[in-house]
């Protein structure tokens, strides 16, 4: 197995997502190979401008926007003890780039404001879900999100001294009652029947967007 969440697929890759109940979620599993799954929880926090443009941005067209986002993983995979990485994350035609920091959760503030994009910038929403990873080679990844919940955010999260991620995050304002599956294609070519499955229910999903539509319920029915 590819270690977890780094290489050639997560900085460059096509991805694709299908919405599955839960009985399709152990499915698909248990198919893949329940056992060959790296399983972690997954925490993140994501950033925008006055006036919310990027989470708008992300609501009204989910496969042609930009998200800044901290992810922190439990148990931590990154050989990085007590860090969180800040993603800057472009989905265009179906083409998604990373770009991807490792920093103290500290530091992110002070990132946060080096970045190239309008500001200030500040924590909006944020997501906790459990997250099964099957990559058996560089050129192709699955991942199955369940657990899926979204929260407020905001800067007492950063503090030097907030509890870890994800239990320190707020009570939740919603969650979704599906598993998310993405199919993330690099290089390779995945199994024929997880090319299928994703080619006839594939469809756009934004998690930054449903936390944002609860957190904002008013301004996201009149986006």
């Amino acid at each position: 197995m590819v270690p977890y969440a780094e290489g050639p697929v997560t900085l460059l890759r096509r991805e694709h997502k299908v919405l599955l109940a839960p009985g399709e979620a152990r499915d698909i599993a248990a198919r893949l190979g329940a056992g060959a799954a790296v399983t972690t929880r997954v925490a993140t926090v994501y950033f925008d401008a006055p006036g919310a443009p990027l989470a708008l941005r992300a609501l009204e067209s989910p496969g042609d926007c930009v998200k800044v986002r901290a992810k922190a993983y439990h148990p931590d995979r990154s050989g990085r003890p007590g860090h969180v990485v800040l993603e800057l994350k472009h989905e265009r035609g179906g083409l998604t780039t990373k770009d991807r920091t490792w920093l103290p959760r500290s530091a992110l503030a002070r990132a946060l404001a080096c970045l190239p994009l309008p500001g200030p910038l500040a924590p909006l929403v944020a997501t906790s879900y459990r997250r099964r990873v099957w990559q058996p080679c560089e050129g192709w990844r699955v991942t199955l999100d369940d657990g899926l919940r979204f929260h407020p955010a905001g800067w007492p999260l950063l503090e030097p001294g907030a509890p870890p991620w994800p239990d320190g995050l707020p009570p939740p304002l919603g969650a979704e009652p599906r598993a998310v599956l993405e199919l993330k294609l690099g290089a390779d070519a995945p199994p024929r029947w997880l090319v299928a499955l994703v080619t006839a229910r594939a469809q756009p999903y934004s998690k930054l967007a449903e936390a944002f539509s609860r957190a904002a319920p008013a301004r996201t029915r009149r986006a």
